[in-house]
């Protein structure tokens, strides 16, 4: 069960981290083309400023601290500790998978560990019953991310 619930903080974490997908507009749309460009690396994929990776991040922990609130029945103080608590997780977590001298397996060590710490430290922070939903919280959001990497890897 522990390893459970470090697979989906993982997944919940890295899933935050890459959610988020930028839309163009009509207006500035060749300034916005130019930036693009700009910013391709030699592979021709597109490489994001530190800008728009910082508010990618702030909008997908917003989005999931918004979702815990809502399905934990979070209050004030909580909701101030678990966005910490995520925040510090997933800027820890950027930093290993940026690391380029760490093999992937002691990447994957290193953000489990991360996520059990942060799995760890918002149940400190919740009742019985919030533990229980969080809980199950957590199984949902792992069989939603199964399916999508089934999907994927199709």
């Amino acid at each position: 069960m522990k390893t459970l619930k470090s697979i989906f903080t993982i997944s919940f974490i890295l899933g935050s981290l890459t959610i988020a997908s930028a839309q163009f507009g009509g207006n500035g749309m060749n300034t916005r083309n130019q930036q693009s460009i700009q910013n391709t690396n030699n592979f021709g994929r597109y490489e994001k400023s530190p800008e728009e990776i910082e508010k990618e991040r702030a909008e997908n922990i917003e989005k999931s601290v918004e979702a815990l609130k809502t399905e934990l029945k979070l209050d004030e103080l909580q909701i101030i500790v678990i966005r910490k608590e995520i925040e510090t997780s997933t800027k820890k977590i950027f930093a290993v998978v940026k690391n380029e001298e760490l093999s992937e397996e002691d990447k994957a060590k290193e953000i489990e560990a991360i996520s059990e710490k942060t799995d760890t430290t918002i149940n400190t922070f919740l009742n019985a019953e919030q533990k229980e939903k969080y809980k199950k919280f957590i199984e949902n959001r792992r069989e939603k991310l199964d399916k999508l990497k089934d999907k994927r890897l199709r």
